[in-house]
């Protein structure tokens, strides 16, 4: 499990992306993070984007080693929030409840450094296959209660059917491992994404 330090030295490696004024702002864990690993500049309907996604971190995590510091210095028009699934295995504090309001903290922190009318959104967070760590039904309790409860300013972005295969879990067409995406499943991820731009 990565700690607070592990996260802020992540931050550190990812300076150019932090400091980077770009249309779109990506929020989040390794899911966003690893995505630089399969294209170096990436872009969303041509537009440009900056990844602030950190690998392992937890809600919690972001908001108080990335949002409270300020590190975050610019949001683009668009913001996706990509994270809550990190937090059922590391946070003593779970609940999707508690995720949520962690989210909204991370908005209200980051909110002075958006562009007028900034929309942002909530990804519902993506099966796994057969891990360790974390099972398909606490994901869906999280996202069940994301879905019903999530707040204003953020539109809530269903995921978790286009990733599934026939048994209800993580396509293994997509994953490298059973929980990080592929080549194949960034496309999928793109596709969601830009349909909201």
């Amino acid at each position: 499990m990565l700690n607070d330090q592990d996260i802020f030295n992540r931050y550190k490696t990812k300076q150019v992306e932090f400091k980077k004024r770009a249309n779109v702002t990506l929020i989040g864990h390794s899911l966003f993070d690893m995505w630089e690993g399969f294209e170096k500049t990436l872009t969303l309907k041509g537009l440009s984007v900056a990844n602030l996604g950190l690998s392992g971190t937890s809600t919690r995590q972001y908001l108080d080693v990335i949002a409270k510091p300020k590190h975050i210095q610019h949001l683009g028009k668009t913001v996706f929030i990509f994270l809550g699934v990190n937090d059922i295995v590391k946070e003593p504090n779970y609940s999707p409840q508690q995720v949520l309001d962690w989210i909204s903290q991370i908005i209200q922190e980051t909110e002075p450094f958006a562009v007028p009318n900034t929309r942002y959104f909530l990804l519902e967070a993506t099966p796994v296959n057969h891990i360790e760590t974390v099972a398909n039904t606490d994901i869906q309790a999280m996202n069940t209660y994301f879905k019903a409860h999530c707040p204003a300013p953020l539109t809530f972005i269903p995921t978790y059917e286009k990733f599934l295969d026939n048994e209800g879990n993580l396509d293994r067409c997509l994953t490298i491992d059973g929980l990080h995406y592929n080549e194949k499943g960034y496309a999928i991820l793109r596709e969601i994404l830009e349909t909201y731009l």
